[in-house]
């Protein structure tokens, strides 16, 4: 009994772990899909059945452990209920009566556990040690009559299982959102969300060869520095932010905008005309200039920004879109701010 509860243990480790490193080995984002976790908790169940805990005469089997791990739509639970029934009633020497009395606990369940706004490992385990005492009450009136020892060692196992299986999923689950979100912050900027040097790089380097221009606008916000020594850098913060919120009502569809550093921005925009370009820039430094920045509870300042533009025809390479956009802009600090500069597009 003691080797069955240890391969009990094991099996379930060894099936969560292996699962979650062929998957992460292939696509990490598909880890927390409905599909991969429904598959992954019916491979156990069926695996379960091949290792029943013998104890007085009876073959006790843990297979609905993972089943209550499921965490999906009701129809999805109902088809792997119905998957976990059909392998338990082919892999085993237990008629359909133990079926039935799985299938009606379960159904219980996954119409209950919806009224639950979350279930940690404590929740889930109270709910599997109640479902194992009554399956094994049903099956103590309809199948074979068992003594009380037999409740508390199938119910401790049952318990211990469920533990191990949801505090080790629960922890590979949590591990993999760390390196998702270290992953998304390499191309991500922390304050504002917006996309980084690296996803603008990448962007531009995407849109490269599959558009016949590229609009560039480098926004900056002028005297930024001014804003952190008068009141602090909270406030320079909510001001970033305001400024982000502001601009995205202004990116064309197919475009983007991204927070290159400090109070520096960059909006790129396939497909659209030079003038349209210009005209988009104007009205970004006219929106800013006209709009009320708050700085804290009861105080709000104005901003300006200057615009320096590029603009990326079939003729004119990549590395000149950057350098023309960079000019423009330290061209339109130089003239005093609050300007929009570009370079005319010669046709």
């Amino acid at each position: 009994m003691l080797i069955d509860f240890v391969l009990n243990i094991s099996l379930t480790i060894s099936g969560i772990y292996l699962f979650h490193r062929i998957q992460y080995t292939e696509d990490s984002a598909k880890l927390s899909s409905p599909l991969f976790q429904v598959t992954l908790m019916i491979t156990l169940a069926v695996l379960l059945l091949f290792v029943p805990i013998d104890y007085r005469g009876y073959s006790f089997s843990l297979f609905f452990v993972p089943m209550l791990l499921i965490q999906s739509k009701i129809y999805i639970k109902i088809a792997g209920m119905l998957i976990v029934a059909a392998a338990h009633y082919f892999l085993t020497g237990h008629g359909l009566v133990e079926i039935a009395i799985f299938a009606g606990l379960y159904l219980v369940v996954i119409f209950t556990i919806p009224f639950f706004k979350s279930l940690n490992t404590h929740i889930i385990t109270w709910f599997n040690l109640v479902f194992t005492i009554l399956f094994l009450t049903g099956i103590h009136f309809f199948i074979e009559p068992l003594i009380l020892m037999q409740f508390i060692i199938v119910g401790a196992m049952s318990s211990a299982v469920m533990v191990t299986a949801s505090t080790m999923y629960q922890d590979i689950n949590s591990m993999v959102k760390v390196l998702n979100r270290l992953n998304t912050e390499d191309y991500t900027d922390h304050l504002t969300q917006l996309g980084n040097i690296k996803a603008l790089d990448n962007e531009v380097n995407r849109l490269n060869n599959k558009t016949e221009t590229i609009s560039m606008l480098l926004i900056d916000i002028d005297h930024f520095k001014v804003i952190n020594d008068m009141h602090d850098y909270t406030s320079g913060d909510a001001v970033i932010k305001q400024i982000t919120g502001l601009l995205k009502n202004y990116v064309p569809t197919g475009g983007s905008i991204y927070r290159n550093s400090g109070e520096e921005f960059s909006m790129i925009i396939p497909d659209i005309s030079f003038d349209r370009t210009v005209r988009l820039g104007e009205a970004i430094r006219n929106a800013v200039e006209n709009t009320n920045f708050h700085v804290g509870e009861n105080e709000v300042i104005k901003l300006t920004v200057s615009v320096g533009i590029g603009f990326k025809t079939p003729e004119t390479t990549r590395r000149q879109l950057f350098k023309d956009a960079d000019n423009m802009l330290h061209a339109a600090k130089k003239m005093g701010q609050n300007q929009v500069m570009f370079s005319p597009v010669i046709k």
